[in-house]
């Protein structure tokens, strides 16, 4: 899955380098204001699904990727203010994660990376990484355990999106609405689920993917799209 949206200067973290580094709380949205859609993993679809669309878009190698759509063009987040603040009750866990991630590194192992860039980072004021013997405080194993959930559910989103496309259930789609101010409202370079193939899968598939709880996920992806409305009813607000 596409992990680097967001980040500008990403380095390893090191105790020794960083042993000075405080983190202060996430509070600006700021870096995901220019996000028309955000990669979202299996675990948060019920949670995106109350007010997000779901869908689909390829990723750099070609394989499925589900995300939340947040914008209807390119280079436009709705959901953030021109103060930096999320407005909505869910954040997906990709914005969440910020300005930390997971890397690979050359001996095949996940190492804790940070955007340097970030503006949260201060050797003043904020929550310490290390505490004075350089081991890591209670708060960076927060951020690790974290990490390490997040992906987990990477693990299992690919898996999941490798049997939507064996499934052959995927169709491109669009929407297109007119606004109340006379503007036209377009949505389009995504795909869903076709509920017609849905329905005509075979009685076995619909056991196992009922069984692995797959089955749901779909059904928030289908109830999801309601929430194009959502975005309808957010452009006027963002471009009053």
């Amino acid at each position: 899955m596409t992990s680097l949206m967001f980040y500008e200067d990403i380095a390893v973290l090191d105790r020794e380098r960083h042993r000075d580094l405080k983190l202060k709380p996430l509070d600006n949205f700021g870096f995901a204001a220019a996000a028309p859609a955000v990669p979202i993993v299996v675990g948060e679809f019920v949670d995106v699904a109350r007010e997000y669309p779901i869908a689909f878009q390829r990723d750099q190698h070609g394989g499925l990727l589900p995300v939340a759509l947040t914008g209807t063009r390119v280079g436009t987040n709705l959901f953030v203010d021109a103060r930096g603040q999320w407005n909505a009750r869910y954040v997906p866990a990709f914005v969440r994660r910020y300005p930390f991630v997971f890397a690979e590194t050359g001996t095949a192992r996940m190492a804790v990376c940070v955007d340097e860039t970030w503006p949260g980072f201060d050797e003043e004021q904020g929550d310490s990484l290390f505490d004075g013997t350089g081991k890591p405080t209670p708060m960076l194993n927060g951020v690790v355990a974290m990490l390490a959930e997040y992906q987990r559910q990477v693990v299992l989103t690919e898996a999941f999106m490798t049997q939507l496309a064996a499934a052959d259930l995927m169709i491109e789609a669009a929407a297109h609405a007119d606004l109340a101010d006379g503007r036209n409202f377009a949505l389009q370079g995504f795909m869903v689920v076709d509920e017609n193939k849905f329905r005509s899968l075979p009685d076995d598939a619909l056991r196992k993917w009922f069984a692995s709880g797959e089955l749901g996920l779909i059904y928030a992806h289908l109830m999801s799209l309601r929430n194009v409305l959502e975005l309808a009813r957010r452009l006027p607000l963002r471009v009053a």
